[in-house]
Parts: structure tokens; C-alpha cells; sequence
């Protein structure tokens, strides 16, 4: 499996070094060292084992590389100038993803510890890759990226191999002319984009749509691979689908297995470790022991509202996360408001046979 972290505020920016590289348990470390707050204890009943669930849906290495999408207006911001008019008469305002992708572990690329000790921004989305059978290149690493869309995931598509040339048949032209590796994630990005955008009639990977219609894409796009297994394969594997989606507005994520009873890789959220994570303000992301801890210079009631999306928690206070639970889904509002739903979860989907 993989691990990820997503952020994103309506008005608060981050310093990527702040939540990817400071923490103790940040990404960058989750490469080789894991904590799960709550999850063995969650449903305990359901789980038919507590060391299978560790070893099998949340892997002990993610070596396979790196990537890192933050949203910029730099772009947008230069074009126009003091003209309000982009060169080539395209409206180009707004927030829009800039991506850093390698195959050598984060801890040893200074590249990367220089983007992001040098980076704010008030949405990111950030992965560490353990791969699945794909080669080890870094136009497979997450996050992929469809013109203002972003999209990741953690997990597998069962039997990807088995179903792939059917599955690309149900992709638009856009969205399949728009995958650049070989990963069932990538993959699995296209078939979101592909219902995203079926009713948009010019630059679809440019607008923006309600936070509804992706979420409901995002169902079709988890609907579509299992109808196509349970259609063309005598036996099928659960998946195990934790994605995340953002356009710089708004966000979806989902913890998503379809088994009766194991669980998914692990999934949080929080509106509250922002703080913790930002060094304007006090405390620090590994306790208040810690040398060198941040002393602020903000007060924490002031800082602006926001919600983290990630495999890990990445501070100190276990009070400030929630797990997502098994088949729910996270939707963030363009105005940082939360709400948790259960996943649409249909008649069938289920799977026996033990996978990945």
C-alpha cells in the first residue's frame, strides 16, 4: 500500500515542511514507521485479525517514490499582471496545481526539502508510493493531476490487469488521452474524471463542479470497477480504495473496502491539526518537550479554518483526529466545512475471497 496526506483551507496556508518533513510521524517518515491511533480497537469484532490488518492493508515500507501537488496562483497571477487578461485571452484565474514527483525516498531528496522548506499554500496533496506491480518511475507516483483536478489513492484494484482494457473503453477520450503512466490508480483517476466532466461541453478539466457531482463521480468511478470485475472475472478480490480528490476548492476522500468484514488501510481527518502543524502559532507538532518547540506568534483561535486528510496522524495529540470509519467518505466544502457520510454501499459488492 501507500500513504497520504491532503490539506486544504479556504484561507489558512500551510508550509509544506511544517506538515510534510517537521513531525516525528509525518509522511516523509511513514516511508518506514507507522502509527494508527484507534484502529485496531475500531469495531474490534469485525477484525479477523489485528496483525493481518497491519501487515496486508498498511504496509511497513513505501519506498517506491514520491509526489507532491500543491495549488499556486502564480501563474495566473503573472499572466494577468495589471491587465486582468491572460496572453492568449483564456480566463486562468485562480488557484491551480504545481506537482514534484521522484522515485528516491523523501528523507534523501534535498530537492524536495528545499521546495518544501521554501512552499506555502493553502491545499496540497502529498504521496509516497509503495507500488503494486507497475515499474518504479515517476510518472506513476501520485498525485495525478487533470488540469485543475488532483487525485490520489491508497490501496489496490483487484485484478487490474484482468479488467484494465475494458475499463479504459468506458472512459472519455479526454480523460483517457490524459494518462501518461501504467498504474490501476491512474487509471481509476480517469474513470472520476470521465463522469466529472460528461456534461461539460468545453476545457472540462477546467471547471470547477458542485461538491456533490464529485462525489458522485467519485461513487460511479468505485461502482464502475466492481460491476466490471463481478462481470468479467469467475472470482474477485476486494479492493481496498482510499482516494482523494480536490479541484483547490473543494475536497472528497474515502476509506473504501468492499468486504463484509475486513477493513480498509487506515484513514483520518482533523479540523484542528492545522495548528499544531503551523509554526506561527505555539506548540508543536511532537509535544511540548521538544527542543526548539515553536513558540508562535499567533494565537491558535485565529487561525483559519481547515481539514486534513490523512493514512496517519501526523501530531502528538491523538484528540485532534478522527478515524474515518470503514466505507465513508469525507466532503469538504469550498468554505471548510466537513461533512462525513457513509459510502453508497451497493447490493452485491461484496467480495470473500482475501485480497490486498
Amino acid at each position: 500500500m501507500c500513504r497520504w496526506f491532503a490539506y486544504i483551507s479556504p484561507t489558512e496556508p500551510c508550509l509544506l515542511e511544517d506538515v510534510l518533513i517537521t513531525p516525528r510521524n509525518s509522511l516523509t517518515h511513514q516511508v518506514h514507521d507507522h502509527y494508527l491511533p484507534q484502529l485496531i480497537a475500531h469495531n474490534p469484532s469485525d477484525l479477523q485479525s489485528a496483525d493481518h490488518l497491519t501487515t496486508a492493508r498498511n504496509s511497513l515500507y513505501n519506498i517506491d517514490g514520491l509526489g507532491v501537488a500543491w495549488y499556486t496562483s502564480s501563474f495566473s497571477d503573472f499572466e494577468r499582471g495589471n491587465t486582468g487578461e491572460s496572453s492568449d485571452g483564456s480566463m486562468q484565474e485562480g488557484l491551480r496545481p504545481a506537482v514534484y514527483k521522484a522515485v528516491q525516498p523523501p528523507l534523501n531528496d534535498m530537492n524536495f526539502r528545499s521546495l518544501c522548506r521554501n512552499t506555502e499554500t493553502r491545499v496540497c496533496m502529498a504521496h509516497i508510493r509503495a507500488a503494486s506491480g507497475t515499474p518504479i518511475v515517476a510518472v506513476n507516483n501520485h498525485p495525478f493531476v487533470f488540469g485543475r483536478h488532483t487525485f490520489m489513492h491508497n490501496g489496490v484494484v483487484s485484478n487490474f490487469t484482468q479488467i484494465k482494457r475494458i475499463a479504459t473503453q468506458q472512459m472519455s477520450e479526454a480523460a483517457f488521452s490524459a494518462v501518461n503512466g501504467g498504474t490501476d490508480s491512474e487509471h481509476l483517476a480517469a474513470l472520476y474524471m470521465t463522469h466529472l466532466t460528461q456534461n461539460s461541453s468545453s476545457n472540462p478539466f477546467e471547471q470547477e463542479y458542485p461538491l456533490p457531482v464529485m462525489a458522485a463521480a467519485l461513487h460511479w468511478a468505485i461502482s464502475t470497477i466492481i460491476t466490471l470485475q463481478k462481470s468479467l472475472l469467475t472470482t474477485a478480490s476486494p479492493n481496498s480504495l482510499n482516494l482523494c480528490v480536490t479541484d483547490g476548492k473543494r475536497l472528497v476522500a474515502c476509506r473504501f473496502r468492499n468486504h463484509a468484514t475486513e477493513q480498509p488501510p487506515s484513514l483520518y481527518y482533523s479540523t484542528k491539526a492545522g495548528v499544531t502543524l503551523n509554526r506561527k502559532f505555539p506548540d508543536h507538532p511532537d509535544g511540548i518537550d521538544v527542543p526548539g518547540r515553536w513558540q508562535g506568534i499567533k494565537g491558535g483561535e485565529s487561525h483559519g479554518r481547515h481539514v486534513i486528510v490523512a493514512s496517519e496522524p501526523s501530531t502528538y495529540i491523538a484528540e485532534e483526529w478522527e478515524l474515518v470509519g470503514r466505507n465513508e467518505m469525507v466532503l469538504v466544502d469550498e468554505g471548510g466545512g466537513v461533512e462525513v457520510r457513509e459510502v453508497e454501499y451497493e447490493r452485491g459488492w461484496d467480495c470473500e475471497d482475501a485480497g490486498a
